[in-house]
């Protein structure tokens, strides 16, 4: 197998490797940060001091020290995305990055989501030329955390013009346990469409402050929050409330005006950036609605009521969404965010009673639309049936842009009010995800040990027992990333992952026909009429029985250990024998 330019830079990448990030702005938002830490209060010193030689040296000092933090923050992130176990959902989403190739989306395979993350992935692997999809995968989950932390930075500098309130904030609203666990590191759409969500939202807020460029910012926001919707549903949260509020603000403008200015600009913006969905809905809307949506609300939620207790975590009761909700919002370093957050909110109010003219006002109309996003994303939450952690993570979005519009209340006078109170949530927050940051440290300098690359060798090692045993064909498994890494083929009908073929015989006959499946019940036929070079199996024991049944009624032989395992179980390779019979 060939060794791509990637793996050969991951495999040696060492932890100043991120040091690609914008210096200067980095430098100087890590050296307020720092020195937060360091002085209770602003500094007092002269001017004459701050020009000093000493005081410049010790500026220089922090700003490396702080530099040196934060890239060594990301890189264990880094680690964290390349060595998080694979999970069961990363069958489908990262098998497109290989079908693609020469197959349609939907029509030749099974896919049950917006199209935006399975190009996305494919279209990293066309970048870095890599054979490895699950390193592609995981490497674009992590493009999706710089552009988020560039968002949320922005975004919040914008607002408050305070480089240690923008850090404090990106770390209290990014650093928690649902984006440091399978929604945030795994190679899914569950992260992808936040950072466009979060952006999109907030160029709509700024664009309400700005008129020479405001049609232009609200198209961009529409364009934004119409790409979030095409990687995840769920996305959706975010434009009812938006979309309302374009024809409601500003309150300056006519409303005439806010049509043309607003309102109409937020249209074409979304069309243009949900052109993805626009194009597979228009091209073939039954084929499109079958994945997308009927089979969410038919086959997906039935399976879970008869088939409950399969150790994914689904929630199928409103009671058992509202524990889930609980354990998601109120976890211990979301608690603390959501503690400042408040802390911060009452100093705003009490300042505002307190004095007649507060310096900056607070913009009522922006917080309005804030919350109504939450308030829809709170609502959607709770709709998936079963409920998965994944959909509980609209409402921390917004906690950044909530942070961003409390501060630039205070203004620049009294915003080192607030600063011990951020500060304190800051180092809890850290100290409550150490764990979790650090936990494959050890893994540092053995890439050969990552997840990723681990995932990879396992399917080279099942190609080269195929050559060497002398079968050529497809492989039959439901853990499909194993054989697509080594370069072999799969059945479409199983071509990404089991959720299909478990669904299958519970499916109205009316909709199977739009999905290129099988099932339990029917898989044997598929083999006799196109049998198996081999099979890879001990994922799915119940859902394999079918196919043991047929390796072993066929002769094939088994295989000796592959020596891998992931968490779903030991892989079993079954190879078809030189003799079999029609060979």
């Amino acid at each position: 197998m060939r060794r791509c330019a990637l793996r050969s830079c991951v495999i040696h990448l060492k932890p100043c490797a991120t040091a690609s990030f914008p210096q200067p702005a980095l430098f100087y938002t890590s050296s307020i940060f720092v020195r937060s830490f360091c002085m209770t209060y602003p500094a007092s010193v002269s001017s004459e001091r701050q020009d000093s030689v000493e005081g410049k040296s010790v500026g220089i000092f922090y700003q490396v020290a702080a530099a040196l933090f934060f890239l060594f923050v990301f890189y264990f992130l880094f680690l964290r995305i390349m060595n998080f176990e694979m999970r069961r959902d990363e069958q489908l989403y990262v098998p497109p990055a290989r079908l693609l190739n020469d197959q349609a989306l939907y029509a030749d395979f099974f896919y049950n989501h917006p199209p935006a993350s399975a190009w996305y992935f494919y279209g990293i692997s066309k970048l870095t030329g890599s054979s490895d999809l699950l390193l592609s995968g995981r490497l674009g989950v992590f493009l999706a955390w710089i552009l988020m932390a560039v968002a949320v930075g922005g975004v919040v500098y914008v607002l408050t013009r305070s480089a240690w309130a923008t850090v404090c904030v990106g770390i209290l609203s990014l650093v928690n346990e649902l984006f440091l666990t399978q929604t945030g590191v795994g190679a899914t759409n569950n992260f992808l469409p936040w950072p466009f969500a979060f952006l999109g939202l907030s160029l709509f807020l700024l664009a309400l402050r700005n008129e020479q460029r405001r049609s232009l910012l609200v198209a961009l926001a529409g364009f934004l929050l119409g790409l979030a919707v095409c990687f995840k549903l769920s996305a959706i949260a975010f434009i009812p409330a938006v979309a309302v509020a374009a024809f409601l603000l500003p309150r300056s403008l006519a409303l005439k005006d806010r049509i043309a200015k607003v309102a109409a600009p937020l249209l074409v913006g979304g069309l243009v950036g949900g052109a993805p969905i626009l194009f597979y809905l228009v091209r073939d809307p039954q084929l499109f609605l079958a994945h997308v949506v009927r089979y969410h609300t038919g086959p997906h939620p039935q399976y879970w009521r008869l088939m409950s207790g399969d150790g994914e975590g689904g929630a199928m009761s409103l009671a058992q969404k509202l524990v889930m909700a609980q354990d998601i919002w109120l976890a211990p370093a979301v608690a603390v965010a959501l503690a400042a957050l408040i802390a911060v909110t009452f100093i705003v109010l009490a300042r505002r009673t307190d004095n007649v003219a507060v310096e900056p006002q607070l913009r009522m109309g922006e917080v309005l639309v804030l919350a109504g996003v939450l308030v829809c994303s709170f609502v959607l939450s709770f709709v998936p049936t079963p409920g998965f952690p994944q959909y509980f993570a609209p409402p921390l979005v917004c906690l950044p842009l909530a942070f961003g519009l409390l501060l630039e209340a205070l203004g620049p006078r009294a915003l080192p009010m607030v600063r011990p109170i951020l500060l304190s949530a800051v180092l809890v927050v850290l100290a409550v995800n150490a764990p979790r940051l650090g936990q494959y440290l050890g893994k540092a300098t053995h890439p050969q040990q990552w997840t990723t690359m681990r995932v990879h060798e396992g399917g080279v090692t099942i190609a080269e027992r195929m050559q060497a045993a002398g079968v050529t064909g497809k492989v039959a498994t439901l853990a499909p990333i194993y054989p697509l890494e080594g370069g072999l083929d799969v059945y479409a009908e199983l071509a990404t992952g089991p959720f299909a073929y478990r669904t299958a015989d519970m499916t109205s006959p009316e909709l199977a026909k739009y999905y290129k499946m099988t099932s339990p019940s029917t898989i044997e036929a598929l083999f006799e009429k196109d049998p198996p070079a081999a099979f890879l199996l001990g994922f799915e024991d119940e859902l394999e029985k079918p196919m043991r049944a047929f390796a072993e009624s066929h002769g094939y032989v088994q295989s000796a250990s592959l020596g891998f395992k992931d968490r779903y179980g030991i892989p079993t390779l079954y190879l078809k024998p030189a003799t079999a019979p029609g060979s």
